[in-house]
């Protein structure tokens, strides 16, 4: 009879452990979450100007130092935290100081600086040794977490043998702690949905709903390694929207909003299922191209993109809009042999296409 309650004060103790452990899991996905959320929001700045996305950014400034003070109290019920913590904290800072002097290139040179590189070099190396360093916390917690698993298997296993006594305090057990475990299933559930939402958002443009660069650029090194193996070729077709800037500066950034999204409508209907298109900068889209023969293909591609642009965009107190589009084409590994020399290519052709006419294709 004695095994049996000191049985039951052991899941008991490991039922308290496992709440703990679920509390402080869900406390560093908000970690998490409120990095990305601050990094979204000044990414919706950065690319559209707008200070609406500064509030979601201020508020993830704020709560991010909240949520981990309350991280850090956990470290006297996981001494493993400790190193951690000392890193996570130093690369916290070192982010949000990268961010702020994005903001301020933003203030000072304004969005159209070749210095905003918000997306790439240190501020991506930053969040990724974070996401590290938090799936470092998290690891310790679901390992700990599957250790208790077993060990309640065991316990409950044997208690099914014993005495209908274990079976009473079993089922006050879980009575005790059912409120308990509705709470965690909607922390759970809650988690999951904000991690999906943020997730989506860190890769995704706010205003079109197309890929970002970041995605971009991780859906184009996939590609090329994939084309390697399979001997196939890789399309970049980079592209910039002609008399965006005008738009913006006669009829306010509103409306430059809104001709940016009837633009990308209107391309996005003359692609191909296979083509994968992102915008990765104010006014600059890049197109990677798959199942092609050769160039004259592309340089086709291009022509029905132009082509679709050649009706209004939008309209503007009765006014027709219309936007040009300049393309350059580079072709892996006909042309270039890596991502940068094809990004390079592909870029030098649009800056070509622009100042030699502009609304034209030019193959690199």
């Amino acid at each position: 009879m004695s095994w049996v309650f000191f049985s039951a004060q052991s899941l008991l103790v490991l039922s308290d452990r496992k709440v703990k452990i679920a509390d402080t899991r869900y406390e560093v996905v908000k970690l998490m979450n409120t990095i990305v959320n601050a990094e979204t929001g000044l990414r919706g700045y950065l690319l559209t100007g707008s200070v609406q996305f500064l509030e979601p950014y201020n508020r993830a400034a704020k709560d991010t130092a909240l949520f981990f003070s309350q991280i850090k109290n956990r470290e006297k019920d996981f001494a493993e935290f400790t190193p951690i913590l000392i890193t996570l904290d130093k690369l916290i800072q070192e982010k949000f100081s990268a961010i702020e002097s994005t903001l301020q290139v933003q203030l000072t040179a304004g969005s159209y600086s070749p210095h905003l590189k918000f997306s790439t070099g240190a501020s991506k190396v930053l969040t990724d040794e974070i996401s590290n360093e938090v799936n470092k916390l998290d690891k310790i917690l679901r390992d700990e977490n599957d250790r208790i698993e077993v060990t309640l298997s065991l316990t409950i296993n044997r208690l099914k043998l014993a005495s209908l006594v274990v079976v009473f305090l079993i089922i006050s057990i879980l009575l005790i702690n059912y409120r308990r475990t509705i709470s965690l299933f909607e922390h759970a559930s809650s988690s999951q949905e904000l991690a999906e939402e943020f997730g989506y958002l860190a890769m995704h443009d706010a205003l079109t709903h197309l890929p970002n660069r970041r995605n971009f650029e991780q859906y184009l090194k996939k590609s090329i390694s994939q084309a390697g193996r399979s001997k196939q070729k890789i399309g970049l077709l980079y592209m910039d929207l002609d008399g965006f800037k005008l738009i913006n500066d006669q009829y306010g950034h509103d409306a430059g909003d809104d001709a940016l999204v009837g633009a990308v409508a209107k391309i996005n209907h003359v692609l191909r299922d296979s083509d994968f298109i992102a915008r990765v900068g104010g006014d600059e889209f890049a197109l990677v191209a798959h199942n092609f023969n050769d160039a004259s293909e592309l340089l086709i591609l291009a022509n029905r993109i132009i082509e679709a642009l050649n009706t209004p965009v939008i309209k503007v107190t009765g006014t027709d809009i219309f936007m040009g589009v300049s393309i350059g084409i580079a072709i892996y590994p006909d042309q270039v042999k890596s991502i940068k020399a094809l990004i390079s290519a592909a870029d030098e052709a649009m800056y070509k296409a622009k100042s030699t006419g502009k609304n034209q294709a030019v193959i690199h």
